[in-house]
Parts: structure tokens; C-alpha cells; sequence
């Protein structure tokens, strides 16, 4: 954020805070636009950097925090682009004493066309309300994960089209010869960051290791596991519990990279996902031919055991969310990570059919004493278990939420305040989760989790 406060401070120290303040309406409108209009590009700028899988971003912060981090700038910057547009306007509306029905038709059309540069501009805030719409919950899930990621990329486009009205001559971009050359040193390295490591290091990890399915195997109702393997895949940076976006070189598969975890700890040899039919891209992949190329964007996520520093481990797994967690248990067992006895593993699903991975789980748990508990049964409101597991207390008094749950996983999980704690599921059902251990007493530092939603 040194950016930002440095590009506030320049502006307001340049003559902006006298302008803002100043006596004239429309001189004071036409500050705020110049100035909000600063602000909007650099967070835009920011949103940027934090979707352009930094490494370093991923191993501090974890992938899916600074998603969340940049929807959340989203939410910001777009609401501060048509502050921008609309003060300008309104600024210009004064100046020229038009009328409040007409004038601000008759500006922005003026502005719209009056060059290049502003009408590139305008197209570029239209994109971005475009992709600020599509990203909205409702909207989100009423779109395929596919047209939302295409929608979402132009706002690449939208950048570059605001480029030339920023560095016009005249503008607050060009002030003065630092403040231009500060502008164009966030636009390379904005770029260049997006370029190498979402284009040109997918790209040329996916030619080094050469990844090709070996075979797609049916794991229960609507669930598959789909095997690759490729070249020194000893060599690739992945571990346990993180996940590559896939593309699969198909007609139907190529466009969008969908995020899945490893399901199995890497070993070198091949790699594995487990993926549920959760819409048509996830449906196809069980058609997948021995022998389809595969690309790769990562290994990304956090969500490993590096900075485990507990000897017990807690893994929670709920739904399709099993599969990161099976490979991590994988890795504590195979690797000799863990004394007998040391994990215990709680699997939430509906009913036993749901289950997905639940015999392998079963093997990598008995040889080390470990152990498994299986959550069956409906949801219950504000819980995360079901309602009649483990009780510890009188059905009349255990009633459903945050308190019941720590009573209940306390009484199946002795020590429970002492374990590493890690959570993957549905969003709704990690929180709950996540809220239990807290009040458990597990500091937040031990709890781990992954958020694949988009």
C-alpha cells in the first residue's frame, strides 16, 4: 500500500487538497474525480499483483487468501472508477452550467468522444462493470465456472485500454517527470509479473514435465480419479495438500484452468485428482483418453504441512474436500512425519455413499494406530455435525451450534487443544469449523485451511 499513500500524498501536496476544498462545486467535483481516479488504478493495479500467483504472495499469504483479498479490492476499486466518472461528469455539468436532466448526457458524450484515449477509457469502465456484475454471488452461481473465468480476464483489457487517457498529456499520471516515471514502473512490473508466472512459467513447466493421462478410474457416484504422469517429476515443486489449475489439451477442456488439488502425496512417478461432477467441465473429464497432453498452472497453496510444529494432527475433511486431505495424510504416514497414534482423521458427508476415497483412508490409517471418525447425517442448522454424534450430554440440553460442537468434538478427540488442525469443504461448513477449533483452544496459527471457492 506504499503506492497508494505515496500517489494520495503527491496529489493533495500538488494543489488537490486546495481544489478539493475550494469554494467552486464544480472545481471541488472535478478534484475528487482526479484524485479517486489515482486511487481506483493503483488498487486495480494491486488486484493485479495478488491474482498473478506470485510465489512468494502464495508461501506468506496462501493462494486462496489473496483471492480473497482481491475480491474484496474488487468491491472497492469499481465503486471508485464510477465515482471517478460520475463526479468528472458532474464537475463538468456545473462548469458549463447545463441542466441537470440534459447535462450530464450531453458531457458524457462530449468526454466519451473527444479522443482516443477517452473513448478507450470508457470502454474500459464498461468491462469493468462487466466483470464487478458477473462476480457478484448471485451472479456467480448462475454462471459456469468457464464463461465466469473469460468474462473475468477482461479486466486485462480494461487496463490497458485506461493506459493512454492516463498517460495524456496533462494528466495527473504525467504531473511531473517522478510521478510519470513512478506510474510506469508499476505498469512493467504489474505486467511483467502477470506475464511470467501466469503465462510463460505454466507454459514452460508444462513442456518440461510433459504431463499425459494414464487413466481415469470411477471412485463412487459422479466421482473419478483421473492419472498423469510425466517427465522428472521428481524435480516439480509440489507437496502434499496443494493443487495445479488443469487444462486438458481437448476441444471442450483446453480454454480454462480448473483448480484441483493432488489427491495423493507426490511421489516423483505420477500425480493424481479426484474430482466430483460438479458442472460440465468436471463431467467431461471422465471421458479423458489415455495419452491426453496435459497443462499446468502451479503447484499453489499453503496449505502444507512446512510449518507444522505439533507432533498430533486433526485432518477434517468434508465432501469432495477429502482429497487434499488424503494426500496429507498420505505424506504424514509414508513419511514417517507422525508417532503412532498421532492423527485423527474426521470425515463429514451425508451418508456413507458420499464417502469418496474412504478405503484408502482406512489403509493409510490402521498400520500407525490412527485414527478415523466418520460424521453421517443430514446438516444440522449452525452445526457441522451431525446431531446425534457423539453426544456428551442430555439431547434436551446438547442443542445444535458453536458450544455443542466443541463439547462433542472435544469428548471423540482427546487433547483436542494440543493438535495441528487441518480443514477442507465447503465453504459454509469450514467456517463452523474453523470457529469450533478456535473455541477449542487451538490458536489460529495451528489451524490450516483451503478455500477453492470462486
Amino acid at each position: 500500500m506504499i503506492s497508494l499513500v505515496a500517489i494520495v500524498v503527491e496529489y493533495l501536496a500538488g494543489g488537490g487538497s486546495h481544489d478539493i476544498v475550494s469554494g467552486a462545486a464544480s472545481t471541488s467535483l472535478i478534484a475528487v474525480s482526479r484524485l479517486t481516479g489515482l486511487v481506483a488504478m493503483d488498487l486495480l493495479l494491486i488486484e493485479l499483483l495478488l491474482a498473478a500467483r506470485i510465489p512468494w504472495v502464495d508461501r506468506v499469504y496462501g493462494m486462496d487468501r489473496a483471492l480473497v483479498a482481491h475480491r474484496v479490492l474488487g468491491r472497492i476499486t469499481v465503486p471508485l472508477v464510477l465515482v471517478h466518472v460520475s463526479t468528472l461528469v458532474a464537475g463538468f455539468v456545473m462548469r458549463d452550467h447545463l441542466g441537470p436532466v440534459t447535462g450530464p448526457v450531453i458531457e458524457s458524450l462530449r468526454l466519451a468522444t473527444s479522443g482516443s484515449d477517452l473513448l478507450f477509457a470508457s470502454v474500459a469502465t464498461l468491462l469493468l462493470c462487466v466483470v464487478a456484475t458477473t462476480s457478484v454471488s448471485i451472479a456467480r452461481r448462475r454462471l459456469s465456472y468457464e464463461w465466469w473465468h473469460v468474462v473475468h480476464l477482461t479486466a486485462y483489457a480494461a487496463v490497458v485500454l485506461s493506459i493512454p487517457h492516463q498517460l495524456s498529456l496533462g494528466s495527473d499520471f504525467t504531473r511531473s517527470a517522478w510521478v510519470h516515471d513512478w506510474w510506469i514502473t508499476l505498469y512493467v512490473v504489474v505486467a511483467a509479473s502477470v506475464l511470467w508466472w501466469r503465462f510463460v512459467v505454466p507454459l514452460l513447466r508444462s513442456l518440461r514435465h510433459g504431463l499425459r493421462v494414464t487413466r481415469v478410474v470411477p471412485e463412487g457416484p459422479d466421482v473419478w480419479s483421473v492419472w498423469v504422469r510425466g517427465r522428472h517429476l521428481a524435480r516439480l515443486p509440489v507437496r502434499a495438500g496443494q493443487y495445479f489449475g488443469w487444462r486438458f489439451v481437448t476441444p471442450r477442456l483446453l480454454l480454462s484452468a480448473h483448480p484441483w488439488s493432488v489427491s495423493t502425496a507426490p511421489d516423483g512417478r505420477h500425480l493424481r485428482i479426484t474430482v466430483r461432477d460438479l458442472g460440465d467441465h468436471s463431467s467431461a473429464l471422465r471421458n479423458l483418453r489415455p495419452g491426453t497432453p496435459v497443462l499446468i498452472e502451479g503447484p499453489y497453496g499453503a496449505f502444507t504441512t512446512e510449518g507444522r510444529t505439533r507432533s498430533r494432527v486433526l485432518l477434517l475433511a468434508a465432501g469432495i474436500g477429502v482429497t487434499p486431505i488424503r494426500a496429507l495424510l498420505e505424506e504424514l504416514v509414508e513419511g514417517g512425519q507422525v508417532r503412532p497414534g498421532d492423527i485423527t482423521v474426521v470425515y463429514r458427508a451425508n451418508d456413507a455413499s458420499q464417502l469418496t476415497l474412504r478405503e484408502e483412508l482406512e489403509r493409510l490409517v490402521a498400520p500407525g494406530g490412527h485414527r478415523l471418525l466418520l460424521l453421517l447425517g443430514p446438516p444440522v442448522p449452525g452445526s457441522w455435525l451431525p446431531e446425534a454424534w457423539h453426544p456428551v450430554e442430555p439431547a434436551a440440553q446438547a442443542e445444535p451450534g458453536t458450544d455443542a460442537d466443541v463439547r462433542r468434538l472435544a469428548a471423540a478427540v482427546p487433547g483436542l487443544a494440543a493438535h495441528e488442525a487441518y480443514i477442507c469443504g465447503p465453504t459454509g461448513w469450514m467456517r463452523l469449523a474453523h470457529r469450533t477449533l478456535s473455541e477449542a483452544g487451538i490458536p489460529r496459527a495451528h489451524i490450516h485451511d483451503e478455500r477453492f471457492s470462486w
